[in-house]
């Protein structure tokens, strides 16, 4: 039996989890300008980096990485306050599943 066919009808189904986790619209593209960054990003990066979201929208899915274990929320005691977000090693994880997707695209994508 095929992992796909085990798990097709489990409520545990990792792949299930997996697309509840990362596969909405905006999760995958936080991990995505984290991973490409290299380093900690602020919550005004993410709203340019990722027009048109709204800030409620990205306040929301950055809780709910937190929440996953995706990413860490870095608050420094300066002023004005100093909040950074970064990729936990759960997060740093996805990245080799994003860098396939891109090289997939790549090989696959029509000629434009």
């Amino acid at each position: 039996m095929k992992a796909a066919e085990k798990y097709s009808t489990n409520e545990k189904c990792p792949y299930e989890e997996a697309i509840r986790l990362v596969g909405n619209k905006w999760s995958l593209r936080i991990v995505k300008e984290l991973h490409l960054s290299k380093k900690p990003l602020r919550f005004n990066a993410f709203m340019r980096a990722l027009k048109p979201i709204s800030s409620k929208t990205l306040s929301s899915k950055l809780k709910e990485l937190m929440a996953c274990g995706v990413i860490s929320k870095d608050v420094f005691a300066e002023t004005p306050v100093l909040i950074q977000y970064s990729l936990t090693e759960k997060g740093k994880e996805l990245t080799p599943i994003l860098d396939g997707m891109a090289q997939w695209t790549t090989k696959w994508r029509k000629n434009q």
